[in-house]
Parts: C-alpha cells; sequence; structure tokens
C-alpha cells in the first residue's frame, strides 16, 4: 500500500509539476478559480451602476442558488458527455446571461431582470472547477494525490485573495464590463488549457492495487485461494472504479449498470457521510468570515474585515502548501481547525491580539479542503467523479448559506458569531472522526464503487 505521507513538501510540488500533463491542469486551475474569486464583486458592481445595493445583493445570491441547484447536473452531464462539450456549451450560454446582465445594467433594467439574468448565469456555469478535480484524481500518481489538491486548496485561496482586488481594479479604475470580460477570458484560458488533459488516459498510478495484492496480505501467499491464477485478486491492477477511456469522454461499450442509477453518486454512503463533514466546514468557514466582519463593524473599524479575511486566506494557503500533503487524518485536521477558532473566539476579547491569531485560525482550513476534496474524488462510484465533485460543491454552498446565516443572527455579539464558527468546526471534525479514515490509507471498495471512509487508526500519520 502507497503511504501518502512519502511525498511531502517541496520535492512534492517539483514531482508534480515535473509532469507535462500536470503542469497544464496546475496553469487551468489558476485560470479556473481567478474568475470564481472575481465574480461575486464583480457582480455586485455590475448590478450596482444604476440599482440599489440591496438589489445588488439579490443578484449575487441568485446566480449562487442558481450555481449551487444545477451543479450535480452539470456534473453528471460532463460525466457521460465530455467535460470540455459540455463546459464549452455552458461557458456560450455563461456569457451570453453575464452580457445580458451587464446590458441591463447600464440600462436601469428591472430588478426582476437582473436578478433573472444572473440566476441563469449561475445555472449554466461551466463545471469546471469539479471537473478540474476530477481531472487532478485520474492524471496523478496515487503517490502525489495529496500534493495535487494541496495545490488545489491554496490556489482556491489564492484566488479570493487576489480575485476581488483584481475585480475591483477593473470594474472601479476601468470599467465593470471590463471586470466581466476578463472573468470570461480566464474561463475561455481553462477550457482551452484542459482540452488536452481530458482527451488523455488517465495516469495508470493513480489508481490503487487490488488490497490482495499487496506484499505481505494473506491473500498473496502461496496456496492461497486468491494466489491462484485465474483469481481476480491474482490478475494486474486494473482503474477500479475510473473508466479505461480517455477522462470525460463515454466509453463505445454500454456502461454498467451501476452508473444508470438516478442517484448517481448519491448511492455511496461513503460520499454521503463526507457530505455532512463538508456542510459543517464550509458552515464554519462562512460563519468566520460574518463574524469578523461584525466584529470590525462593532468596533468601528470596518476597513479592518478585509485585512482579517485576507489573513484567514494567507493561513490557509501556508498550512495547505505544507501540511495537506502530508497524509494527517481528515478529523485531526479538522480538530487543529476548530482549536484555531476557539482560540480565535479568546482572542475576540482582546481586539489586539486578535489580528495576530486570525492566521493560525486558517492554518489547518486548507488542508481540510485539500482532503476533502481528495476523499471525495476517491469515494467517487465509477463513471462519477465529476458530479460528486459537484455535489459536493453544492452541499458545501449549502452550509456556507447556513453558517452565514446563523453567524448573522449571531452578529450583535461578535464573540458569539464566532463560537458559532467554532462550534460548526467541533461538529465537523466529529463528523469526520466518526466516518472517515486518513486521505488516501484505505483502498478497498464498497459494492457500489465507492472507497468505504472507516474510523480507526489505519497506520497513517496522527
Amino acid at each position: 500500500m502507497i503511504s501518502v505521507s512519502s511525498v511531502q513538501g517541496v520535492a512534492g510540488y517539483r514531482g508534480l509539476l515535473a509532469q507535462p500533463v500536470l503542469r497544464r491542469l496546475a496553469v487551468a486551475d489558476v485560470c479556473a478559480r481567478l474568475p470564481q474569486g472575481m465574480v461575486s464583486l464583480t457582480l455586485l458592481l455590475v448590478a450596482a451602476q444604476h440599482a440599489s445595493m440591496t438589489v445588488a445583493a439579490l443578484v449575487v445570491a441568485g446566480y449562487t442558488l442558481g450555481q449551487a441547484a444545477t451543479g450535480p447536473a452539470r456534473g453528471r452531464l460532463a460525466d457521460r458527455h465530455g467535460l470540455v462539450r459540455v463546459a464549452a456549451v455552458c461557458t456560450a450560454g455563461y456569457g451570453l446571461a453575464l452580457g445580458a446582465l451587464l446590458a441591463g445594467a447600464l440600462a436601469a433594467a428591472p430588478a426582476g431582470v437582473l436578478i433573472g439574468t444572473a440566476t441563469v448565469a449561475g445555472l449554466v456555469n461551466p463545471p469546471l472547477s469539479p471537473g478540474l478535480r476530477n481531472l487532478w484524481s485520474a492524471h496523478t500518481p496515487a503517490r502525489l494525490m495529496p500534493t495535487a489538491f494541496a495545490l488545489d486548496a491554496a490556489v482556491f485561496d489564492l484566488a479570493y485573495i487576489t480575485g476581488p482586488v483584481l475585480a475591483s481594479v477593473l470594474a472601479v479604475g476601468l470599467a465593470p464590463a471590463a471586470a466581466v470580460a476578463v472573468l470570461l477570458a480566464l474561463t475561455g484560458a481553462a477550457l482551452i488549457t484542459i482540452a488536452g488533459p481530458s482527451r488523455q488516459p488517465e495516469h495508470p498510478a493513480a489508481q490503487p492495487e487490488h488490497p490482495a495484492a499487496q506484499p505481505g496480505h494473506p491473500a498473496a501467499q502461496p496456496g492461497h485461494p486468491a494466489a491462484q491464477p485465474e483469481h481476480p485478486a491474482a490478475q494486474p491492477a486494473h482503474p477500479v472504479g475510473r473508466p479505461a477511456h480517455p477522462v470525460g469522454r463515454p466509453a463505445h461499450q454500454e456502461p454498467p449498470a451501476t452508473t444508470r442509477s438516478r442517484f448517481g453518486p448519491l448511492r455511496s454512503a461513503a460520499l454521503r457521510r463526507l457530505l455532512i463533514t463538508a456542510a459543517l466546514t464550509n458552515a464554519a468557514l462562512t460563519a468566520t468570515e460574518v463574524a469578523l466582519t461584525a466584529y470590525a463593524r462593532h468596533h468601528h473599524a470596518l476597513w479592518a474585515s478585509g485585512p482579517l479575511l485576507a489573513e484567514i486566506s494567507i493561513g490557509s494557503i501556508v498550512g495547505s502548501l505544507f501540511l495537506a500533503n502530508r497524509g494527517y487524518r481528515l478529523s485531526r485536521l479538522l480538530a487543529g481547525y476548530a482549536i484555531g477558532l476557539i482560540v480565535l473566539t479568546a482572542a475576540g476579547l482582546y481586539a489586539p491580539l486578535l489580528a495576530v491569531v486570525t492566521p493560525l485560525a486558517g492554518l489547518c482550513l486548507g488542508p481540510s479542503l485539500a482532503t476533502l476534496f481528495g476523499a471525495a474524488a476517491r469515494a467517487a462510484p465509477p463513471g462519477h467523479g465529476t458530479e460528486t465533485q459537484a455535489w459536493l460543491n453544492s452541499i458545501m454552498n449549502g452550509g456556507a448559506a447556513g453558517g452565514a446565516a446563523l453567524a448573522g443572527v449571531a452578529s450583535a455579539q461578535p464573540i458569539l458569531a464566532l463560537g458559532v464558527a467554532a462550534a460548526a468546526a467541533v461538529m465537523a471534525a466529529g463528523a469526520a472522526g466518526m466516518h472517515h479514515a486518513p486521505f488516501g490509507k484505505n483502498e478497498r471498495r464498497d459494492h457500489d464503487g465507492a472507497v468505504p471512509l472507516l474510523p480507526g487508526p489505519t497506520g497513517g500519520q496522527a
């Protein structure tokens, strides 16, 4: 069995970027993530040209809800018909919807028109984010998988630092149309960049061997039935749970019956449990954002809300780069995240201390997200990789809405709002501890083709 802690630190990233296909995916990741960091502020500034901030906020809300509502369906289409084909169609609709929103905003169109066009843009948002995670999973050797998802998480955080800055510079310094144009250009660049990797067969080392084929396993000993040549466990490793054809393209043969299930990846109990953890994790993250903003406002220093949130992201990036590829248990990472938020809540009793400990509160966030995304990739039933990641995105958006609502209710007492965030993180760690094994340690699959994430020690790093 491959130990995910065998490739750590700078060497892991060097090995990852040494492979041409993975370098392309890294470039595509940057091009796809930066628009995600830009889009909320871009929509807000576009709508606010001739509308109230209330209407502008509803425009962002409509976009977000539309995106969450169709995420799994767009992911399923990408799995069935090919990521590039589906993303290209969605990108065309996405560009038309954003263009209609921009035209409506310039013409001072009614609020309903602005909200409706933004919702349509969300409904047809290209499934690049879940698709990229599926491509990382398919093309990355198993020993580098944690490093790949750590890089993805770091780029994600970096996009949410630089994206709003880029959007504001373009929208305010030039025109809101400039921000929309750059957003669409980056989305198109990501689509073009993934065209090559999506046509290539997956990396053979990205899939685990059958457990019984591992040295030292009882079934590998002479005389055991599994050691006989005709036994499945004695056959060469096969990419179990992954299509043998190029990623994102349907095979010519009839797919297995499991891939036609109307429940898709949700038939996997392991994934359903993972989604609960993901929702609670993102609830904690969004509650933290609301709580820190409320805290800054309560202390008549609203200007400080941006730097505080940036500190969380910086801590998350550092953690992603140096902790996420070391094979720590998901439950331990989330426990570290919860402890960081508890310390942040206590530091809130003395305002100057808050700014010092805020980066520590994000230190385990990035590694937790990277491990969640990696575990979802491993838990994906055959032929449902993109849809699985899309479900994860949608459920996390739901968790974000819940966390924001709860923290908003408590925002009159910012310390209490920070406590809400810490409580959500504690529940996420508890959920992970009950159901999930360390990333990359469990190679067995359940009857639905998903990796069962079992509790208990399995020999990984604590």
